[in-house]
């Protein structure tokens, strides 16, 4: 039997702050014309969860924890020309597993400007740091791990009206992510950086042509991520990945949404470990239905470079349908299922999962409702043979001033 996780154990980080953002906060908020604008929006909630895998894998244990979240945005200006500022916070404290207590807050600052009937530009920077708890198992322990992460990014977009009905969307941005050594509990290992820093840059263009309730178009995107070289073999590997997809979206008077994206994505790893190009798809739909339901679906494939166990990358296959009801002027309720397979590339390993959930809002009044869900999922990793079973039930207040 694998050793219990030692109880409320934290590893504190200290987070510097990020002065290219928050100074241009501070100037924003110092301006008088603040004054005259809306009060800032406001949003927060408390959820208490209970889960049978509070370390997401097959050494399942049970436990609580509690979830709180919070947002405040301020946006001065009009549809000519508007800033703003926007920041999040987010903390999960569990009862037992405190290993896997998480931390993370983020600060924004955007700009928009229209300069001529037929040119718009939108300036965004974001920053983001997160202190992850997560565990290292070494045959029968259990390890508690605690890194920062953090995410410095800036994005331009330029929107050009080519005609009446054609816009050309150009979007460049660039992300740094740097993570900092991975602290084990207990000092059982000395301090050791496990994750590279990643340098992101995108380049995009779409352009789109609206008649009426129908739009069409395509667009074209390159992405270049250099990646430190950690480790050997390296934990992580550099690589550029191209896309083409045309594009189609439907909207009727009876509600009817329909959104179809079809292209193919090229991947290519570097030094020539890994070149392919697969097809590409997204296909989403929403439908309202008699008695105040709502169908809604999503259908994709693609390269999932973000979120990927593989050293590279990995195919991401999934599909989901939700159905949502209105019951009453107060209560929402809404179930929704999915199942993908994610395929490691380099690992040769393949992820099979499949959940459900199953929620219910209801407005206490009007700034204020509670929030009752139950999320199951399994995951199959095949080359592994690990086998990995998540029940979460949650109850939670949110409030939006």
């Amino acid at each position: 039997m694998a050793k219990r996780p030692k109880l409320r154990r934290q590893l504190t980080l200290a987070v510097p702050a990020p002065a290219l953002v928050l100074g241009f906060s501070a100037l924003f908020l110092s301006c008088p014309a603040l004054a005259n604008q809306p009060a800032p929006k406001i949003s927060a909630s408390l959820d208490r969860h209970w889960t049978s895998n509070a370390l997401d894998s097959e050494f399942a244990v049970a436990d609580w924890y509690t979830l709180l979240r919070g947002s405040l945005r301020q946006d001065i200006g009009d549809d000519e020309a508007n800033a703003g500022i926007a920041a999040e916070f987010q903390l999960t404290r569990h009862d037992r597993i405190a290993i896997e207590d998480d931390r993370s807050i983020a600060v924004s600052a955007h700009a928009f400007g229209r300069l001529s009937p037929t040119l718009e530009l939108r300036g965004t920077l974001t920053w983001s740091a997160f202190s992850k708890g997560d565990h290292l198992e070494i045959g029968p322990l259990v390890i508690g791990t605690r890194a920062l992460k953090q995410i410095a990014a800036a994005q331009v977009q330029m929107g050009v009206a080519l005609d009446e009905v054609t816009a050309l969307v150009l979007d460049l941005s660039n992300v740094f992510e740097t993570t900092g050594r991975t602290r084990f509990e207990e000092d059982v290992i000395g301090p050791t950086r496990l994750d590279p820093d990643v340098n992101k840059f995108r380049l995009a263009a779409r352009v789109m042509r609206t008649i009426g309730p129908l739009a069409a178009g395509g667009s074209l995107s390159a992405l270049f991520a250099s990646v430190e070289k950690l480790g050997s073999p390296p934990v992580s590997l550099s690589y550029a990945l191209y896309g083409a997809q045309g594009e189609l979206e439907m909207r009727s008077e009876a509600g009817l949404s329909v959104g179809m994206a079809s292209g193919a994505e090229a991947l290519r790893g570097a030094q020539g470990i890994y070149s392919e190009i697969r097809p590409a798809w997204n296909v989403k739909a929403a439908m309202p239905l008699p008695k105040d339901f709502e169908l809604r679906g999503a259908w994709f494939g693609r390269y999932e470079t973000g979120d990927s166990d593989d050293p590279l990358a990995s195919w991401l296959h999934r599909a989901e349908v939700e159905l949502g009801w209105k019951a009453t002027g107060r209560l929402a309720l809404s179930t929704g299922v999915y199942r993908e397979v994610k395929q490691n590339l380099l690992m040769e390993n393949e992820e099979r999962g499949r959940g459900f959930y199953a929620q219910a809002t209801y407005a206490l009044s009007k700034p204020l409702s509670a929030v009752v869900r139950v999320d199951m999922s399994k995951t199959f990793k095949t080359i592994l043979d690990i086998r990995e079973r998540t029940t979460d039930v949650f109850i939670g207040l949110r409030a939006q001033i």
